[in-house]
C-alpha cells in the first residue's frame, strides 16, 4: 500500500514565536451620541416709539447686523450687533466696554476701525456708522441713537411673531427672537482616551470640544445650525434630547506602534509590557484598534514575541 501523503498545505503550522510590528497615525476615533443645547426665545426690544411708516419683515424673518428691517415716522431703524446690548447714545471721545463692542462689529463689517484705545469712540468710528448709516438712508451723522437702532444678539437673528405693522404705533417688542445653537456637547465621553485634544465630526463639520465634551465654538455651531442635518430635527424637541450619531478624534493624530494584544503583558494603568527578542520593553497605551494594542516607546519596535517566546512577567526598566 503506498504511504499516505500530506500535503504541505495541510500540515501543522509551526508555530510562531514573533511578529513584527508595524506603526500608523493613531485617531483615537470613537462613535458617540451628540446633544445640542438651545437656547430659549428671547423678546427682541427697541427703546423708540413712533408709526410704523415701513417694515420688511411680516410675521417672521432673518435680520441682520447693518440692515434696517423697519422705519418709524418716516426714519429707518438700523440693526446691529455687538458684544454689549445698546443701553445709551453714543459719539466722539464717549469711552466705555460698549464702545469697544460696537468697534469690534464694525471691524468685522469690514471697516478699519482697529485702535490702541479701542474703548474711546473715535473719528474712524464715526467714520464707519456713517457709512453704515447712509446705506439705510439714516441721517445720523454717524452718531448711534438708541431712538435709532435696535440691538441684535448675534450677527444674524431669525424673528418670529412679529408684532409691527404698517400704520399702527410700534411696540417696544418687535417680536421674538429664535432659540440658537449655543453649544453642541457628547452625551457620554468615551473611557480612556488617548492624551491630546479631540474634535467632534457632525454633519461633515469639525470643531474643538472640551475635555467634558462641549463645544462651544461660535464658528462650528454656526456651521451646524445651517446644515439641512439640524434643520430638519431643530424644531422636534424629542430629537434634540435625543441626539445624534457623531464621533470623536484626536485633533492631531499620535504616531503609534500596532502591537497584537496577545503579544502584551503586565498591564498597570497605561503602562503594559512587551518582550523583544530578549529585551523586555515598557509602552505606553495609547488606545485599541480590533485585536491590536496602540502604544508609543522611547525605542522602535521591530517585532515581539508572542506565546511561550514571552518568558518574563515585567519590565523593570521603563523605557
Amino acid at each position: 500500500m503506498a504511504s499516505r501523503f500530506t500535503p504541505r498545505t495541510l500540515a501543522q503550522a509551526e508555530s510562531t514565536h514573533k511578529t513584527p510590528v508595524t506603526t500608523e497615525n493613531f485617531l483615537d476615533s470613537h462613535p458617540v451620541k451628540v446633544g445640542f443645547d438651545v437656547a430659549a426665545d428671547t423678546p427682541l426690544t427697541w427703546s423708540g416709539s413712533g408709526m410704523v411708516t415701513a417694515t420688511a419683515i411680516h410675521g417672521s424673518g432673518e435680520i441682520t447686523s447693518g440692515s434696517s428691517p423697519f422705519s418709524v415716522n418716516d426714519v429707518p431703524v438700523l440693526a446691529i450687533h455687538s458684544s454689549l446690548p445698546f443701553y445709551r447714545d453714543l459719539g466722539p471721545q464717549d469711552q466705555g466696554d460698549d464702545v469697544a463692542a460696537l468697534r469690534e462689529e464694525l471691524s468685522r463689517m469690514g471697516y478699519a476701525v482697529q485702535s490702541s484705545k479701542p474703548k474711546i469712540f473715535d473719528r474712524f468710528m464715526r467714520a464707519a456708522l456713517l457709512d453704515v448709516q447712509t446705506k439705510r438712508g439714516l441721517a445720523d451723522e454717524g452718531l448711534l441713537k438708541l431712538d435709532h437702532v435696535v440691538w441684535l444678539p448675534s450677527e444674524k437673528i431669525q424673528v418670529g411673531e412679529w408684532k409691527l405693522t404698517l400704520g399702527a404705533q410700534a411696540e417696544q417688542e418687535l417680536g421674538l427672537v429664535k432659540g440658537h445653537l449655543s453649544a453642541v456637547r457628547v452625551q457620554k465621553m468615551p473611557e480612556s482616551l488617548a492624551p491630546g485634544n479631540h474634535v467632534i465630526n457632525l454633519f461633515g463639520k469639525r470643531g474643538a470640544i472640551s475635555q467634558e465634551g462641549l463645544c462651544s465654538d461660535k464658528v462650528f455651531l454656526d456651521t451646524v445650525a445651517a446644515s439641512p442635518e439640524f434643520a430638519s430635527i431643530s424644531g422636534n424637541h424629542d430629537a434634540l434630547a435625543a441626539g445624534v450619531d457623531g464621533s470623536i478624534q484626536l485633533e492631531n493624530p499620535i504616531k503609534a506602534f500596532k502591537i497584537p494584544v496577545g503579544a502584551v503583558f503586565a498591564y498597570k494603568d497605561d503602562h503594559a509590557c512587551v518582550q523583544t527578542g530578549s529585551e523586555a520593553r515598557r509602552i505606553t497605551i495609547v488606545g485599541s484598534n480590533g485585536g491590536f494594542v496602540m502604544a508609543s516607546s522611547s525605542k522602535s519596535l521591530q517585532s515581539v514575541n508572542l506565546g511561550s517566546a514571552i518568558n518574563t512577567t515585567s519590565c523593570k526598566v521603563a523605557q
